[in-house]
């Protein structure tokens, strides 16, 4: 089955420890795309059925999987 991508929100709580998160989000099978520390925000990609186990890191505020939206060519008749 296909990656999807994830965005990861870490606890204001847990900020301080950014890194760690970080280490666990990657041991639990999260390919790690970028890490924002400055906003406590991790992208990257991960099986879907290991989704749920990212929720349960502690450190971890919020998973949410990214959304993908597709705009019909401009010179389509649907608009």
């Amino acid at each position: 089955m296909a990656e999807v991508n994830v965005s990861v929100s870490v606890a204001d709580g847990s900020m301080d420890r950014f890194s760690e998160v970080v280490r666990r989000l990657k041991d639990a099978g999260l390919d790690v795309e970028q890490e924002l520390e400055e906003i406590g925000v991790v992208t990257g990609s991960i099986d879907p059925e290991k989704t749920e186990s990212l929720r349960e890191i502690e450190g971890v505020s919020h998973v949410e999987r990214s959304r993908e939206f597709r705009i019909a060519p401009p010179d389509s008749d649907i608009q």
